[in-house]
């Protein structure tokens, strides 16, 4: 293990990393009682960042209960040999540590990337210019979508604006695509919210719309003029040929001659005009019939000449026009940028994508003991983990941060550390910022952010996958990396696919080539792989099916379910596949819309199910639901109007009888409809308007250990194993995108001022010029190695078994494409010498027999559905213990407990009227009392003296818990933070009590223990009047 301080571990799948992490993260905080404090550890996950956890705080209590040498584990051998310590004094230091660190777990810093990138954010927030208390988008679809509607919706408002979606839309009709451009512009919006796009749409900010309209009419005033410059030269390459005292027959096919004349009759398409040999066959000057014996020498170097001049200029047309084809979308990505800014600024909302970027802005050029200082706490040891997914903005981020911890000496003189963690053979998150190169870079020297060198440490043993698979992998991606086209990512394909097998001897690899490369043969052949598990002594839950495509595990589940294979994925789990719920939003879309016959159509569709004649019931009640639904039902649509939508889809449930018993998918929606309610109102059109943006997206949450097949994309099992992986529809191309995009860099007096263009990516674009082949190489390159590291995560998930299901595809000649997963799988049975055509099945070890099967509970319990009666609306169940008082019992405590519950609810002034419109649909007032109460609120956060602890510029913590030295929890009521000063405030009804002084004390020690400076120190007396005690 390295003794350096910067340490780079290079761990491919499966070799321990997570072991060797958290040896050196316990090997740090046991050195030092207040080392903890000192270490951050980033992940990109919250079960990651879980996992981690667990593994610390597990390790130290297992290490305190180790009492001999038989007991000890070999993490806590390690450690002891590694170290000082001995068998001895280990597990009484561990309990220590372990104590420390319970009852300071806020110190106990393990954080994804984008959980400490958000504190750094509500540190800078005022130099930001953004709000203390802004509200983090994790979903930026509905933020994005909000954006494209409002850019639409100003189609009649300016004309010139109005006038590109017309040309847009035309340009699609033209093309035989839909005039809808909602859909394009949500597809092109996307590029706002991906990182890599960043640094390029920051060039757009200042660019204006007319600006845009001129680069347009611009281009094609010039592709015009290159026209006519292109076929003067075709026809005077024809001149050249008549004047030659040649006749076109004299060509062979005429092939030259029709190629000018194609040229001058108005074909400027490269793909017609260069699929062929004539530029070779001019250079080698085979260019007339063998017959011909007069041909002048000159002929062939002077036409050469004119071909390649016009070839030059037909791409430059080329440029022009895909650079045409963009400049409307790439106008309105400017719209969409500057909305979707707007927007965020009215709704004091931060998308998480724009985190890096604005950290960067701030961060980057500060000095470290400066972020340290905002920040309230200085790290001296960081832990970085798939480091191969850590975008360059989040890592420039770091680098200040870290390279002062391990360029500089802490009071003791000592050094920081730096352990970076990550395998580039498992990078699959470009899309998302991901940049493996970094990873690539540092190992090699050939970056060098600090000044110490970093040591590289290959985890060379794979502890999880049994030996077969373990050497299939190897041997498999050994066979295929010569076929990357960049060396260096070859190079590591080729080190980093030589694990040491471990004492799991065994394991059984099979790859299956389908003769129709078809869904009904990948079905059929997946589900008899799970049958033969299953008669091997497998458990439905052993098997997991990983797809690169989400169509292919719908299609999948499908099948199975058909064929009662129980199986659990996230699209099974969508809400939008229970037509239950789907019945309930269209009584709600019935409450909107009365007249639809649509909707109405829709409701009668479902209630049909059983029903003799279908069509007939559903036209007779057509046009007239409410009476039917009264009449047949008991059902009053009045009902349902004059309800919240909670309430009223409530006694749709009951009314209808949905379910007698529990039903899991409506369960979960009736939850989604209560956080919608509390989160944009109980009016039935913003629910309406909340599922029609992400009704398609909601899902349930499952127990992971369900007795089912699993199905999930290769993104979604990056980092699990499973006893058995299937792996249909591997056959996918290596190169395939869909609608590719580049940026292009372009000189900025032939393009008006502009330094960037977006462009469509397709192979013509390497003939537009060296820079332009030079990017398209590159994105392709990248390409292919996402597509290799995608097949690398698949293929190295299983531990006993692992199942391919590709097909086999051959050309007339028999020879397979290596640009496509099938191709590599051939190519891999060739190079074994294993490879038949006419033998479809390849194994490799043996399917070993599961000895031990899993017993597995069928037995489930019902649970009936609770109905919230909509007859009695004053008739509520209160969420909070607090208020569980008869109203005649203490008036005076329930009234503080709601005042408590309300100013908890609340940042800032702002905050007044959402609180107590919460507090209303909690059931914890009625309606009489809402002015009332208000009143009494307003008296404290409008308070001459408290008002400015409810701004917007302040950071606030509303009853959080505090984890006392003695083990206790306390919650304040209020603590506000700004410049790492903390004013602590508690709210009290009743007399003023001296000892309420020694709670509250309490409570600033504790933060003052934190580092922070106590400026106020007040207890709010809550009466008629707002008595102020500061202490």
């Amino acid at each position: 293990m390295s003794s350096n301080s910067f340490t780079i571990y290079n761990a491919s799948a499966g070799s321990g990393k997570t072991y060797a992490l958290a040896k050196v993260y316990l090997k740090i905080i046991l050195a030092s009682p207040q080392n903890f404090r000192k270490i951050l550890a980033i992940t990109f996950t919250n079960k990651a960042v879980n996992e981690m956890k667990h593994r610390i705080l597990n390790s130290l209590f297992e290490f305190s209960k180790t009492i001999s040498i038989e007991d000890a584990n070999p993490l806590f051998n390690d450690i002891v040999n590694e170290t000082n310590y001995t068998f001895e004094e280990l597990p009484a230091l561990s309990k220590l540590r372990l104590k420390q660190i319970l009852h300071n777990y806020a110190f106990f810093d393990i954080s994804t990337i984008d959980k400490f990138t958000h504190r750094l954010i509500r540190t800078f927030a005022k130099d930001l210019k953004i709000p203390q208390n802004f509200e983090v988008v994790l979903d930026v679809d509905l933020l994005l979508q909000e954006a494209v509607e409002r850019v639409i919706s100003k189609a009649g408002e300016d004309p010139e604006f109005t006038k590109v979606l017309l040309d847009f839309a035309i340009e699609k009709i033209e093309d035989d695509r839909s005039w809808d451009i909602g859909f394009d512009l949500l597809k092109i919006g996307k590029l706002i919210f991906d990182e890599n796009n960043a640094e390029h749409l920051k060039h757009l900010q200042k660019i204006e719309l007319g600006d845009f309209l001129k680069l347009q009419s611009h281009l094609k005033k010039e592709t015009k003029n290159l026209e006519k410059r292109i076929v003067e030269l075709a026809t005077a390459a024809l001149d050249v040929i008549t004047s030659s005292g040649l006749d076109f027959k004299d060509f062979p096919r005429e092939t030259l001659p029709n190629h000018f004349k194609k040229i001058v009759a108005g074909n400027f398409t490269p793909t017609q005009l260069y699929n062929n040999k004539l530029e070779d066959n001019l250079i080698e000057g085979k260019i007339v019939k063998a017959t011909v014996k007069n041909a002048p020498a000159e002929l062939a170097p002077q036409l050469l000449h004119h071909y390649q001049a016009i070839k030059q200029l037909i791409y430059k047309r080329g440029l022009y026009a895909n650079i045409n084809r963009n400049i409307i979308p790439f106008a309105l990505l400017n719209a969409i940028q500057k909305e979707l800014k707007i927007i965020q600024e009215e709704k004091d909302q931060l998308s998480i994508s724009e985190f890096n970027t604005l950290i960067a802005k701030e961060v980057k050029d500060q000095p470290a003991p400066f972020i340290y200082e905002r920040l309230g706490e200085k790290y001296r040891h960081y832990f970085i983990d798939e480091f191969q997914d850590t975008s360059q903005m989040q890592w420039e981020n770091l680098i200040p941060l870290i390279g002062s911890a391990m360029e500089g000496e802490d009071e003791l003189g000592s050094t920081g550390s730096l352990f970076l963690v990550g395998d580039p053979k498992q990078a699959i998150y470009r899309w998302r910022g991901g940049k493996a190169e970094q990873f690539l870079e540092l190992a090699t020297h050939e970056t060098h952010p600090f000044t110490i060198q970093s040591d590289l440490v290959t985890l060379p043993k794979n502890y999880r996958s049994y030996a077969e698979i373990i050497n299939f992998n190897n041997n498999f991606f050994q066979s295929i990396s010569p076929f990357l086209e960049n060396d260096i990512y070859q190079e590591f394909f080729k080190i980093g696919n030589t694990q040491e097998t471990n004492q799991k001897e065994g394991g059984y690899v099979n790859i299956s080539l389908l003769e129709e490369d078809t869904d009904e043969e990948y079905a059929a052949n997946t589900l008899a792989t799970i049958q033969r598990c299953l008669s091997q002594g497998y458990t439905y839950s052993d098997i997991c099916i990983i797809i690169r495509k989400k169509k292919h595990g719908l299609l999948l589940a499908d099948f199975l379910m058909q064929h009662e294979i129980p199986v659990v994925s996230s699209d099974s789990l969508l809400l939008s596949e229970s037509a239950k719920a789907i019945f309930l939003v269209q009584l709600i879309r019935h409450m909107v819309q009365p007249t639809e016959l649509e909707i109405q159509y829709e409701i009668l569709n479902f209630l049909s199910e059983g029903k003799n004649d279908k069509h007939s019931y559903i036209y007779e009640n057509l046009g007239k639901l409410n009476t039917h639904l009264l009449e047949t039902y008991g059902f009053d649509a009045s009902k349902l109007r004059q309800a919240s939508v909670f309430d009223g889809l409530a006694y749709a449930i009951k009314t209808f009888d949905l379910i007698p018993t529990s039903d899991a998918h409506l369960s979960a929606f009736m939850d989604l409809v209560f956080d919608v309610e509390q989160k944009y109102g109980s009016d039935m059109q913003s629910f309406v308007d909340y599922w029609d943006k992400k009704g398609n997206s909601a899902s349930i949450s499952t127990p992971e250990n369900m007795e089912s097949v699993q199905i999930m994309t290769i993104h979604k099992s990056k980092g699990l194993e499973f006893p058995v992986v299937i792996f249909p529809y591997a056959n996918s191309n290596v190169f395939e995108e869909i609608d590719p995009k580049l940026w292009l860099p372009v000189n900025k007096n032939e393009f008006l001022g502009f330094s960037e263009v977006l462009i469509n990516k397709k192979q013509e674009v390497q003939e537009y010029g060296e820079i332009e082949s030079l990017l398209y190489e590159i994105d392709h390159q990248k390409l292919q190695l996402d597509a290799f590291n995608l097949l690398y995560v698949v293929l190295t998930r299983a531990v006993n078994a692992l199942f391919i299901i590709s097909a086999n595809k051959l050309d007339k000649k028999g020879e397979h494409n290596t640009n496509s997963y099938s191709g590599l799988f051939i190519h891999f049975l060739k190079s074994t010498g294993e490879y038949q055509q006419d033998k479809l099945t390849y194994d490799f070890g043996k399917l070993i027999p599961q000895t031990s099967k899993k017993q597995t509970s069928t037995d489930q319990l019902s649970i009936p559905y609770i109905y919230t009666n909509i007859n009695r609306p004053d008739f509520k169940i209160l969420a909070l213990a607090g208020t569980l008082w008869d109203e005649g019992l203490d008036v005076a405590i329930n009234q503080g407990n709601v005042i408590h519950y309300i100013l908890g609810a609340i940042f800032t002034t702002a905050d007044l009227d959402r609180a107590v419109q919460m507090a209303l649909q909690k059931g914890l007032i009625k309606e009489q009392d809402v002015n009332g109460i208000k009143e009494i609120v307003k008296k404290v956060i409008f308070h001459k003296d408290l008002t400015q602890f409810y701004q917007n510029d302040i950071e606030v913590l509303n009853e959080r818990d505090l984890l006392m030295a003695d083990g206790t929890v306390q919650r304040p009521d209020r603590v506000v933070i700004k410049n790492n000063h903390a004013t602590i405030i508690d709210y009290k009804t009743g007399e003023q009590n001296p000892k309420y002084h020694h709670q509250i004390n309490t409570y600033a020690q504790s933060f003052s223990n934190m580092g922070y400076t106590i400026d106020h120190k007040i207890i709010v007396y809550i009466n008629t009047e707002i008595e102020l005690d500061y202490i």
